[in-house]
């Protein structure tokens, strides 16, 4: 019996495939544009869309400025923390009465606030949520005094669309221009809003 030749490797018609794919793979490869002209379009659409890229995170940085929270708001501003919104209507200042006087140098501070519930939930009030800072840098809670007592701010709860309005009394330094009253809805939250009196 005679042995079986083999044939070589480049005769074989599985070589012959491959080979010619290879070859169809290159031309149809060559027929692109010139590479210089695609990159340089290509350079043009991504610096196009950098630059638009950048104008949008222009307008987004502006956007954020103006819509960053402002934290410092004026007597007669109505402003929404969570669900309530709070507004300082009004600010007096007192030497007390026969009964009840600041101590010397010292002078009340009446604060006339009105809170309103603009959520869908029970919302709550407190006088303790509201918390004085004078030019010293101190920052204190409602001061015990009947001055205005008729008026005084209680603790409760508002429902949906519901309002409630109240006096609160802080001492402090006769003629303090730097007061400011800070409102801090939440105990849990560390959000805030601060009123220049």
């Amino acid at each position: 019996m005679s042995e079986k030749v083999k044939k070589p490797f480049y005769k074989k018609w599985w070589i012959w495939l491959i080979a010619i794919i290879v070859v169809f793979a290159i031309a149809s490869g060559g027929d692109d544009d010139d590479p210089e002209a695609v990159d340089s379009t290509e350079a043009t659409a991504v610096e196009e869309s950098s630059e638009s890229e950048d104008e949008s995170e222009n307008d987004d940085a502006k956007e954020e400025e103006e819509t960053e929270e402002k934290t410092e708001f004026e007597i007669g501003e109505k402003v929404a923390l969570n669900d309530n919104i709070v507004e300082v209507v009004e600010v007096e200042k007192s030497a007390g009465d026969d009964f009840d006087k600041p101590k010397e140098g010292k002078e009340y501070v009446i604060v006339h606030v009105s809170i309103e519930n603009n959520g869908d939930e029970d919302t709550s009030y407190n006088p303790y949520d509201f918390k004085m800072k004078n030019s010293n840098g101190q920052i204190e809670d409602p001061a015990f005094s009947i001055i205005d007592s008729d008026t005084a701010l209680n603790s409760g709860e508002l429902a949906p669309g519901g309002n409630v309005s109240g006096t609160m009394v802080f001492e402090q330094e006769i003629d303090d221009d730097q007061l400011q009253l800070i409102y801090e809805a939440s105990f849990w939250s560390d959000k805030e809003i601060v009123f220049n009196l």
